[in-house]
């Protein structure tokens, strides 16, 4: 397969004339990010790198690299160039152009902007890129155990962006976890009460284990009713990753068991907390 990619000279330009933040409804905000109007094919690349993820991750690199290199002051253009990459495992080369990219959108946020008043809401498309960004840094950071940088990062997103629509909160639990700062765990998971995810439900139950509370039949079942297949995992030998099929994780399967054994797996190596699972489960199967 063949392709050819044509390279702009770009222009200076002013990035708060092509890359701004502008105050929408209320309290919040959106980012403008021009494409350089020299490049004609801006839309048709996108489409086509869409196109390419996931079968020809190269050749998605290609393109992004060459819209972001043409189009330096669109984000999306950027975020996309970090999907192409972390899918061939090029971390180092993502972590670098996510901070860059990061740096860059944070270099055009007026002064008047305070992050404990205003938002950058999910909904705004043009807010996509730079949130998909800061979502890329938390996994680098994480994968590098720099897990107060990942932690840093969550809270600003969630400030960014309260309806989390990424499940930062969930990357921001594991992170504490992994400080085993457990109150600080405590203290997350009681700002949301009405949360019933895998992360929450068995972050409630493994709280009450290590403080070796033996009450925990209520938080056991309401953990087992979100997921029955997870304390199976965490006491496999080996671990193998089960097929993703489409763009989200079913409650209750195998993949969701997986990835959240995978986001915790250094937790789920604590001494205390495998004994109650082969008490609890095992036993009880046997």
């Amino acid at each position: 397969m063949s392709i050819k990619i044509t390279f702009i000279k770009y222009k200076q330009m002013a990035n708060t004339e092509y890359l701004k933040l502008v105050q929408c409804e209320g309290n919040e905000w959106k980012f403008v990010s021009l494409p350089n109007p020299e490049d004609k094919h801006v839309e048709a690349k996108f489409y086509f790198g869409g196109m390419q993820l996931d079968r020809h991750n190269d050749i998605a690199e290609i393109i992004y690299r060459n819209i972001a290199d043409n189009n330096p002051y669109l984000i999306d253009a950027h975020s996309h160039l970090c999907i192409a990459l972390r899918k061939q495992g090029k971390s180092d080369e993502n972590l670098q152009v996510a901070e860059k990219t990061y740096n860059l959108a944070k270099s055009v946020i007026p002064e008047i902007f305070d992050i404990k008043k205003y938002e950058l809401p999910w909904k705004y498309v043009d807010n996509r890129g730079f949130l998909n960004v800061c979502y890329m840094l938390i996994i680098e950071y994480r994968d590098r155990n720099q897990y107060q940088k990942a932690i840093d990062i969550c809270n600003e997103m969630l400030r960014y962006n309260k309806s989390d629509d990424q499940g930062i909160k969930y990357l921001l639990l594991a992170s504490i976890f992994s400080l085993k700062n457990y109150q600080k765990a405590e203290e997350l998971i009681n700002q949301y009460p009405d949360d019933n995810s895998i992360d929450f439900l068995y972050g409630k139950l493994i709280l009450e284990i290590l403080k070796d509370n033996e009450d925990v039949d209520t938080l056991l079942e309401q953990a087992l009713e979100c997921n029955e297949l997870f304390p199976k995992e965490v006491l496999k030998t080996e671990h193998e990753t089960p097929e993703f099929m489409g763009e989200f994780i079913p409650r209750g399967s195998n993949l969701e068991s997986y990835i959240y054994w995978h986001n915790n797996k250094e937790l789920y190596k604590n001494e205390k907390i495998v004994k109650f699972f082969k008490n609890k489960i095992v036993s009880k199967n046997s």
